[in-house]
């Protein structure tokens, strides 16, 4: 890394804000202590603007780079989309389900109420695990915004599904079909199509030919494909060149099931090169017996050969426990999956994460 690069790095119970140069990490400072951040993103042409969702307390922004934060939005916030057409517009998700909207960088709200309009028969679907009722609320994981239309989110709920709205967030319509277990994880769309996407599920990873009107499951090649329980997958990115590469976080079934059968997560990362005809397993470099889950897949700000991938055997879903720090690592790749490198080791559980320009 000859470039310098500020990370923030959401660990189980902390941030922590880092700067990287020429291979080497420093520790610039640490903020939310005893607290779960379930996202972070920042804006590409204010590199020093960053927001972090943090579970069961709020939404807060950063406009000096990390060093300082303050709450823009009360409440369970869970996540934060910029929207890629102009940053100033950001939108907000909560639990329960509720969607928010900025215009102004944050600063003011707006609810997106629409999506509380939905039929009872499709609502009926926003539920948590059972243990869990009446304690945790289902909430909005992923906003997604169409890189070629502003107008086009796709929302996705854990649990409780896809939904879709045409008119920027006015009116919205369910787009689960298909998919029978709805903890969703994340959301897009084929470079250039406006027909094909890709989501990632609790169980399953699903390919949509028709703007998710249907969904079915691709998972060729992957170690646990269609099974019930173990088809666990996370966060993923489409990776430039002459055909689009797709890289995939993927564990051996949820937290839960971790839990359940007292063992480590067992994750993988998978890629391919033929838009999810096959999946193959990128092993170089990475542990032969990885015993964290790749929690999260950030981009270089800069080059697109380049990702990293924030990995830890804790869980921020639900029945996590900020107190329960985990074991954790950040790795990197610099060309486009193929061969990985450790950057951070003996960490605590890293569960989320950004990468920013200084």
């Amino acid at each position: 890394m000859n470039e310098q690069l500020r990370f923030y790095i959401a660990l189980n119970g902390s941030l922590k804000i880092m700067r990287g140069r020429s291979g080497s990490m420093s520790t610039l400072a640490e903020h939310f202590t005893g607290q779960t951040l379930e996202c972070l993103t920042g804006c590409r042409e204010r590199p020093e603007v960053v927001f972090a969702a943090v579970a069961f307390d709020g939404g807060y922004r950063t406009q000096d780079g990390g060093q300082t934060w303050e709450k823009v939005l009360d409440g369970d916030v869970r996540t934060f989309t910029v929207d890629p057409h102009d940053e100033r517009v950001v939108y907000a998700g909560f639990g329960p389900v509720r969607l928010f909207r900025s215009e102004d960088g944050g600063s003011r709200w707006e609810p997106l109420d629409g999506l509380l309009q939905l039929s009872d028969e499709v609502k009926s679907k926003w539920t948590v695990p059972g243990q869990y009722r009446g304690i945790q609320h289902p909430h909005v994981r992923y906003i997604f915004v169409h890189p070629d239309d502003t107008n086009l989110l796709f929302v996705l709920l854990e649990h409780g599904g896809v939904v879709l709205s045409r008119d920027r967030g006015q009116t919205w319509a369910d787009a689960s079909s298909g998919i029978s277990y709805l903890d969703m994880h994340l959301l897009r769309n084929y470079p250039g199509s406006k027909e094909r996407y890709y989501v990632s599920s609790a169980r399953g990873f699903f390919r949509s030919d028709d703007e998710g009107g249907r969904w079915r499951r691709v998972e060729n090649g992957m170690p646990w494909a269609y099974t019930e329980l173990y088809s666990y997958s996370h966060e993923w990115l489409f990776l430039p060149g002459d055909t689009p590469r797709m890289i995939l976080a993927e564990g051996k079934g949820s937290p839960g099931v971790w839990r359940r059968e007292a063992r480590d997560p067992q994750g993988n990362i998978l890629l391919s090169d033929d838009g999810d005809e096959n999946w193959r397993q990128a092993s170089a470099g990475l542990p032969e017996k990885m015993p964290w889950m790749p929690w999260v897949l950030v981009p270089h700000p800069i080059d697109a050969k380049t990702v990293f991938a924030g990995m830890g055997d804790g869980a921020r879903g639900f029945g996590f426990n900020p107190r329960e720090r985990g074991r954790g690592a950040l790795y990197v790749t610099r060309d486009r999956g193929d061969s990985w490198e450790p950057v951070l080791t003996d960490m605590p559980s890293i569960l989320t994460a950004w990468v920013a320009a200084e």
